[in-house]
């Protein structure tokens, strides 16, 4: 499990390394990392020497908290980070088995997938696979009620008028680039994925579902390529740390900033757009062009913004490589010659 301690003022932790004092051997954790004024300190943790105050977070056995709360020596404060317990490996077989037959009844049409999914969630607490407590916690209220608001304002917006004035704002700038339902696809793109990075994709999609269904309907376009598009847009959260859950888990420990969403996300979210309204404005094409394409784009982009490094170094080692061969650089013989 994960447990987060301070070291305390006084100590023999403070002024050494994890190393030096053998913290594995002597407490039974590993330091996974430092935290130190609220900022992860960016070194290898068994390395780093230690001050007052500095947050560790280590990887420890169950007797952990038990054998050393009371050490005031060492550590000035210690709790465990919360669903950070190993999981129940022998509960694993059970629980594969009972999702794999949900899906089966879901997909073969015999039930529905929510009657199905409470039938499930019922057997596995039944059988211990999750226990009540983790039942309850596992119903993300935040969400619910993050949805259900943005479901009543989006509503309000319909009645308003204010959706369909919206809605022929974005029909008048898709129809302004001339280029048929595509300008409309992207322009509702636009304008889902900058409220996405804002609040959550489910609230994005809500707020926008009214307005781009008005859309579609004013010019004629696909109700259902539009709900693609809708949702495609509503999860591409890549240039923002809080547009999504996950982008919230790795801004802190990782050591993120907001500068490196919008380096790394900004031509991903540009490529996303691009593509998908190229392939919902042309369902013409065989399905699996679209494959094709998507995934070359998704490598290119990776090579270019993700792993430019490694991939300079692959080039570079390249190079030295052709001038290590018998004879030379061909290139420099042949000027000479």
């Amino acid at each position: 499990r994960l447990v987060q301690a301070v070291v305390a003022r006084k100590g023999p932790l403070v002024g050494k390394t994890a190393a030096e004092v053998g913290f594995r051997t002597r407490y039974g954790a590993a330091v996974i990392a430092v935290h130190r004024d609220g900022t992860r300190v960016q070194d290898h943790p068994g390395n780093i020497k230690l001050q007052a105050g500095d947050v560790l977070l280590l990887e420890a056995g169950p007797t952990f908290i038990s054998r050393n709360t009371d050490n005031q020596q060492s550590f000035a404060l210690i709790s465990e980070v919360a669903d950070s317990k190993p999981p129940r490996l022998n509960k694993l077989i059970p629980a594969v088995v009972l999702t794999v037959i949900m899906l089966a009844v879901v997909t073969a049409g015999v039930g529905n997938l929510l009657v199905s999914g409470l039938i499930t969630a019922f057997i596995m607490g039944c059988m211990g696979i999750i226990s009540q407590q983790e039942a309850r916690d596992a119903v993300n209220w935040e969400v619910y009620i993050t949805i259900a608001s943005a479901f009543g304002i989006g509503l309000a917006m319909t009645n308003s008028g204010l959706a369909e004035v919206i809605a022929n704002g974005l029909v008048w700038v898709g129809q302004a680039l001339g280029i048929g339902h595509a300008g409309l696809y992207g322009a509702v793109y636009l304008a889902t994925f900058l409220i996405s990075n804002i609040v959550t994709n489910n609230a994005a999609a809500a707020l926008m579902f009214p307005i781009a269904l008005e859309a579609a309907e004013s010019t004629g376009a696909d109700s259902l390529l539009m709900s693609y598009n809708l949702m495609l847009a509503a999860s591409a959260s890549f240039m923002s740390p809080f547009g999504y859950t996950t982008n919230l888990l790795i801004y802190g420990p990782g050591g993120y900033k907001v500068k490196d969403f919008l380096y790394i996300g900004t031509p991903m979210q540009i490529v996303l757009w691009v593509l998908t309204t190229a392939i919902l404005s042309n369902t013409t094409n065989p399905w699996y062009l679209s494959w094709i394409v998507t995934s070359s784009v998704f490598v290119l982009t990776l090579v270019v913004f993700v792993f430019p490094a490694f991939v300079k170094n692959i080039f570079k080692k390249a190079n030295e490589a052709a001038h290590n061969v018998p004879g030379g650089d061909p290139v420099e013989n042949s000027l000479q010659n």
